[in-house]
């Protein structure tokens, strides 16, 4: 028995490769149970081991989502399952509440798999009748496939259900009761905890089955489907090819959309009437109620268009996905008119080349949905900045769902993706394109006033902008962080931990960008979440040192909370505010520069966020070059909580209006830096190693 401490993203156990010879208690931390086709949250208290047989491979790959501590037992069968609960007696609520809530969503992921094994088995049953004639028409001689005579229909009865299936759902529904009434019994959350057990291992089996049966599915069609492909959409022209490639789907993408996704037969055809609507209207942007009617109608049904055809895709390859269907997940484009042949050819060539799937911060809106909906990040803020499990909780409180429908949809991965399509996409897409009262969410080639080539935003220019923000604005990212080591005498030591924000590229031609929200929940050591238009319209460096001001001012404000603007606890923003709130007061400030700063507030409503944004891009476009354009006040809090990096520094050292700034600045970066060279002295005499994270400070400062 041992506790064991995992840093975020490692994991803990892997399926296929580990042994199960451990009961793991989580005390600290939240850890994800997953399989390509399913995923699980595991919360503190939970046990990491329900479910699975002693001494067989892992069925989940468990990985730690944020810093987790658990509480080793060993497991060879039973009797340590029956130890484990006893000798947690104080416990023993919590941990069968924690199986019982496991369970419970284990059943329902074994009907989620089972109803995905039947619709991937009716797709592969329909492309089989398609097939002989698409090939005959698309001029190819169709092949045998022997092969899928062998696979079987899927076994459409749910195993699992019966008595113990509506006894785990009871349960789960009724664990505050069950949990206050009987569990602590001893004897009775005993019994209780070992049948939860054995109803999870019986379903983790069928799981498992099921798992099984997809992957033999995926690999036995494999061919068919590349042949099958083939057949339905030919070879688009290479990415530089100028013309519009010789693809149905392209030319027809509408058709292409709907027979992929197959949204129901009514969202479908409202969507197409919709859309011929809108072509149709003399007006297409106008402000007459039919016009805004139409834009309205037609924005809805996208988004569930959209879903349908996300949905279709992560259940396969994207080199399967049709190329009209690509552009449309990645441009919005849905009609080859509306787009026009040119632009409709530059966006093919795009989608051709494109790859998903990169590990990266700045992803398109269809990889960042991908990693929603494999649970890699929790869904961002709603309007009322509320999270998704906050909103759940919402949901319980107004009684609109049951505290078991809220722990089935806090696994889902469906409903988290539509909370994030229905929430951070709809509104994101329409707060980037920047004339909000006419937006639509369809490629339209009236909304291009700048060549696609110019305004495309790839995620390597994204990032290359973003590097250059950072080599002088070099804590534009840091959060404060802690690290403790008691055995080598360290309790507490503040580390500067650069965290650096996703950047989510939306489907649309846009002028403007947005932070979406500098955290994730409450945790402030989790990255922001910004949003761009993939086809951007303005300078990018301009609105990336734009994001990174925002950024700034709300990540102080959160760090600051109530006193965010109490000049007594100095920040930026508080400095920030006071300035502009007093200048009229300040002596520091001629009579001409109080007046330009008064005429700055009426302009901008006074709206101090405005104006420091607008401030930070002067101090980093010009500023930072040595070319002043910023009053003395602005600039000397600016370069106290913003300070430029060591080269940019040295740069402008000669400038007496930067001497002052640069000397205070480097006085207090040396009393930072003395007291930690110390420790790294006094490590080294001990023959203590120095601990990764106080090197890093070290050399982070010196820099």
């Amino acid at each position: 028995m041992a506790n064991k401490t995992y840093q975020a993203g490692r994991i803990i156990f892997e399926r296929g490769m580990d042994v199960v010879r451990s009961l793991d208690i989580i005390t600290k931390g939240r850890v994800r149970a997953c399989f390509d086709y399913c995923t699980l949250e595991l919360a503190p208290g939970s046990v990491i081991g329900i479910g699975e047989l002693p001494n067989a491979m892992y069925t989940f790959t468990y990985e730690a989502l944020e810093d987790t501590v658990v509480y080793s037992y060993p497991y060879t069968g039973e009797a340590d399952l029956v130890a484990m609960f006893k000798t947690n007696q104080k416990l023993i609520g919590t941990l069968v509440v924690g199986s019982i809530r496991f369970a419970s969503a284990l059943q329902k992921a074994s009907l989620d798999t089972l109803e995905l094994a039947g619709v991937e088995y009716s797709r592969l049953q329909e492309a089989r009748k398609e097939y002989p004639d698409l090939a005959v028409k698309a001029g190819m001689h169709p092949k045998n496939f022997p092969e899928l005579d062998r696979i079987p229909a899927p076994e459409l009865q749910d195993r699992s259900r019966g008595w113990h299936r509506d006894f785990i759902d009871d349960l789960a529904a009724y664990e505050n009761t069950v949990k206050k009434d009987f569990l602590a019994i001893p004897s009775i959350g005993l019994g209780i905890g070992l049948m939860v057990n054995n109803f999870a291992e019986e379903t983790m089996r069928y799981v498992e089955d099921i798992f099984n049966y997809l992957d033999n599915l995926k690999e036995t069609s494999a061919a068919f489907m590349n042949t099958y492909q083939a057949a339905k959409t030919p070879r688009a022209g290479a990415a530089g090819d100028a013309s519009v490639p010789d693809d149905p789907t392209v030319h027809d993408p509408l058709t292409a959309v709907l027979d992929y996704g197959m949204p129901d037969s009514e969202t479908a055809e409202y969507f197409r009437s919709f859309l011929s609507r809108f072509k149709k209207s003399p007006d297409k942007y106008g402000s007459e109620d039919n016009d805004r009617l139409i834009r309205r109608e037609l924005t809805k049904k996208f988004y569930d268009i959209y879903t349908a055809c996300f949905l279709h895709s992560v259940l396969g390859s994207w080199d399967l996905v049709p190329l009209g269907v690509r552009m449309f997940l990645l441009f919005g484009y849905i009609d080859e008119e509306l787009a026009g042949s040119e632009y409709a050819a530059k966006l093919a060539s795009l989608a051709s080349s494109f790859v998903p799937g990169r590990e990266a911060h700045v992803l398109t809106v269809y990889e960042w949905l991908t990693m929603i909906y494999e649970g890699k990040v929790m869904p961002s803020k709603n309007e009322f900045d509320l999270d998704y499990p906050a909103y759940l909780k919402e949901q319980k409180r107004n009684g609109e769902i049951s505290e078991m429908q809220e722990h089935e949809m806090l696994d889902s991965r469906i409903d988290r993706l539509k909370f994030e399509i229905k929430n951070m996409f709809s509104t994101g897409n329409r707060v980037t394109f920047g004339r909000i009262t006419t937006f639509v969410p369809v490629f339209d080639k009236d909304n291009v006033n700048r060549t696609l080539d110019q305004s495309y935003v790839t995620a390597a220019a994204v990032e290359d902008t973003l590097n250059k923000i950072r080599s002088i604005d070099f804590r534009a990212f840091c959060r404060q962080s802690v690290f403790s080591n008691p055995e080598i005498g360290i309790n507490s030591f503040f580390l500067d931990a650069e965290v650096l924000p996703y950047v989510i590229l939306m489907p649309n031609i846009g002028s403007r960008a947005s932070l979406w929200q500098e955290i994730d929940s409450k945790k402030r050591t989790t990255p922001a979440r910004m949003i761009l238009s993939i086809f951007h319209t303005e300078d990018l460096t301009d609105t990336c040192t734009r994001l990174v001001a925002e950024f700034r001012w709300e990540m102080c404000k959160t760090e600051q909370g109530v006193h965010w603007n109490d000049i007594t606890d100095p920040s930026l923003t508080s400095m920030y505010c006071d300035y502009l709130q007093f200048y009229r007061k300040n002596s520091a400030l001629s009579a001409e520069m109080r007046e330009k700063i008064g005429i700055t507030l009426k302009n901008n409503s006074n709206n101090f966020k405005k104006i420091f944004v607008a401030d930070y891009l002067t101090y980093m476009k010009y500023e930072s070059q040595g070319a002043l354009r910023l009053n003395k006040v602005a600039r000397e809090i600016l370069f106290a909580f913003c300070p430029f990096a060591a080269s940019t520094r040295e740069k402008i050292s000669d400038n007496p209006q930067f001497a002052a700034c640069i000397k205070t600045y480097e006085i207090a970066l040396e009393k930072k830096i003395k007291p930690i060279k110390n420790l790294i002295a006094k490590l080294n005499a001990s023959g203590i190693d120095v601990p990764a994270p106080i090197q890093q400070q070290a050399d982070f400062l010196e820099r």
